[in-house]
């Protein structure tokens, strides 16, 4: 990889990683002030929300961002022009016909919702969907062009603005406002600021606009697939929001119950999960308009092109490993103590040590969906996508009966499994990827088993349930698995600088 790569890279994975840390922090905080009940209801409301978002702009602003790349490579800034407008076009057209289907039908919200709180948030929510769009499209323009750092001090501010509103609003106790709302106002909000700061730094980059006539076609076309993926990724949630307090009921829960657990598992454990994709969509964003530059359309590459993207999809795969594996070790073995630290929860930490298996597959499906998706293969994708969902949906239909809420943990496995192997196979066709990256998978397994069972052991060794525990416990574990990744060579990724000096002596 070059060094203008590199550089691009720690400037996002920093600034990723800064702003999900934010994110994160703000989890803590509402998992602590609504309760598990109320977080519950929260994480409801919001994947109804996430599934309209997801409609409005989450297939054209990748596709735009990997037209917008493939014309800056030819230095076209008219076609670059017209792409943008496009993309603000369709994202604004379907966002005005969605809020105005809820404001003149309010009767849909009311059927997928039992309770007017939601529905209440739903609306409160609209404004972010406006603002979101226009956002989205100025993002992927932006990250077509390689303006990585425009990207990542906006998605930076959003997430400051977003704490201190909130911070704000939970301290005004003389509004007559419920704290799910409050909640859902500083997204609005934040939302508002975001898209008038991504205006500016795309106008003040020389970004602009022209006749949308020439790619609006195009663009609605290519775009379809990927947002039909996104779209049935954020039913797949709502489902799975609506359907697990459902089964559990059935099966000796309460309503009360079954709600507390779904909060604790998708508001407190899933959060952790998810840490290692900000590292992931780091490398995505970096990776793809790279490999976007060569074609938009992979089954019109050169035989020398092919060759240079397999080298960098083939990175890209032994680096997700890697980065999914050195969390996986810690949050096996420390599940319980990060949790009770974190959240006061020890469900949360039985639920994270078991978990914790699922960020591999995760991680790989992530990472090979992006680079189908940059290359043209959208449709593959969706396919792809639609498949290993339905091991999803079986598992939270049927399992919860024999393994309660572990059933969505088990689903979730199964999905990026064979979505991971599904995508594999479909680059492999491709002679876009070897199968070199196992070596790295095993080698990974066998070191993040090694570690956590250091992590274990220093754990009982320590006075328990201690922040100094859980800190020494945690160095040892990411320390011990960090060091045997520089010294087996991980993924062959020749980051032990001595070795390659000795090599040349």
């Amino acid at each position: 990889m070059n060094k203008n790569f590199v550089k691009a890279m720690f400037c996002v994975t920093f600034f990723s990683v800064a702003t999900r840390a934010l994110g994160f922090l703000l989890k803590i905080y509402l998992s602590r002030t609504l309760g598990s009940v109320l977080l519950g209801s929260y994480q409801v409301a919001m994947s109804i929300f996430a599934v309209l978002m997801t409609f409005v702009s989450s297939g054209i602003p990748v596709v735009l961002s990997r037209n917008v790349s493939y014309y800056a490579g030819q230095k076209n800034k008219k076609a670059i022009g017209s792409v943008v407008s496009s993309g603000l076009i369709l994202t604004g057209v379907i966002c005005l016909v969605v809020s105005i289907i809820f404001l003149l039908f309010p009767g849909i919200l009311r059927l997928i919702f039992t309770s007017n709180a939601s529905v209440q948030m739903i609306y409160i929510l609209l404004p972010a969907l406006l603002f979101s769009s226009i956002y989205e499209v100025l993002r992927g323009a932006l990250w077509g062009e390689k303006k990585f750092f425009a990207i990542s001090i906006t998605e930076f501010i959003e997430q400051v603005a977003r704490i201190i509103i909130i911070f704000i609003l939970f301290h005004m106790s003389y509004l007559n406002i419920s704290p799910t709302n409050k909640t859902a106002l500083s997204l609005s909000a934040a939302c508002v600021i975001s898209s008038i700061i991504v205006i500016f730094i795309y106008k003040r980059t020389g970004g602009g606009l022209s006749n949308p006539k020439q790619e609006f076609k195009k663009l609605l076309k290519t775009s379809s697939p990927i947002t039909a993926v996104r779209t049935v990724s954020s039913v797949v949630s709502s489902i799975i929001a609506v359907i697990i307090p459902i089964r559990l009921q059935a099966f000796g829960y309460t309503a009360t119950e079954a709600l507390s657990e779904f909060g604790i598992i998708m508001g407190m454990t899933f959060p952790i999960i998810m840490i290692p994709t900000t590292l992931i969509s780091a490398l995505a964003v970096t990776m793809i308009p790279s490999i976007s530059e060569q074609s938009n359309d992979i089954d019109k590459v050169s035989p020398k092109d092919i060759n240079v993207l397999r080298s960098k999809i083939n990175f890209s795969i032994n680096t997700t490993i890697i980065f999914s594996s050195i969390f996986l070790s810690s949050f096996f073995a420390l599940g319980t103590p990060i949790c009770l630290f974190l959240y006061k929860n020890a469900k949360a930490g039985l639920y994270l040590s078991i978990a914790s298996f699922v960020m591999l597959p995760l991680g790989i499906s992530q990472i090979t969906s992006s680079i189908l998706n940059s290359i043209g293969l959208e449709m593959k994708s969706l396919k792809n996508y639609v498949i290993s969902s339905a091991f999803l949906i079986f598992c939270i239909l049927f399992m919860p009966k024999y393994l309660g809420t572990y059933a969505l943990i088990l689903g979730y496995f199964l999905m990026s499994t064979i979505s991971s192997i599904m995508n594999i196979l479909m680059l492999r066709k491709r002679k876009l990827v070897n199968l070199d990256f196992l070596k790295t998978l095993i080698l990974m397994v066998f070191i993040s088993i090694f570690s956590a069972l250091l992590g274990f052991s220093i754990t009982n060794l320590l006075p328990y349930n201690s922040f100094f525990s859980l800190l020494v416990s945690l160095l040892f574990t990411f320390g011990s698995t960090i060091l045997l990744i520089l010294c087996f060579d991980a993924g062959n990724m020749k980051i032990i600088a001595f070795r390659r000096h000795k090599a040349r002596a």
